[in-house]
């Protein structure tokens, strides 16, 4: 039980540490393209809304496996899912290059903001420069 809460905490300080990141339109890094961030973005948006918790833990790069886990990425999305019901449709999107505050590594996020039946989500989608994922949030407005 207790390693399960310590892995929970773990996600939810990489997920906090990612939504202290304000998305103010940067442009990506170099290197990468708005259209390949928004199409993986997406993709991991429709497996979050899926429930496919095992899927997007593969996709995570190895340092954001150690502080999560499938059972984590289901408890974060389901408290979020529950509040928001079933997702209907992307509304806008956007990709915006951000920086670690403690790295300075540049990586990029795909940003949407999605309809569900009772509320609104916006889901915040970082990847390394690699293309790596790095993190989800999602944030119900």
């Amino acid at each position: 039980m207790r390693k399960k809460l310590t892995l929970l905490l773990a996600v939810l300080g990489l997920l906090f540490l990612l939504s202290g990141c304000k998305v103010s339109g940067n442009p990506l890094p170099e290197g990468m393209e708005e259209e390949t961030v928004l199409e993986q973005g997406r993709e991991i948006v429709s497996l979050l809304n899926e429930g496919s918790w095992q899927e997007i833990y593969d996709r995570l790069r190895p340092d954001a496996q150690e502080t999560s886990s499938p059972a984590g990425i289901q408890s974060y999305m389901e408290e979020r899912l529950d509040k928001a019901g079933a997702y209907t449709q992307e509304k806008e999107a956007m990709a915006t290059g951000q920086k670690l505050k403690g790295t300075g590594e540049e990586y990029g996020t795909a940003v949407f903001y999605c309809i569900h039946e009772k509320k609104k989500i916006m889901y915040r989608v970082a990847f390394s420069i690699e293309m790596e994922l790095m993190g989800i949030e999602a944030k119900v407005q």
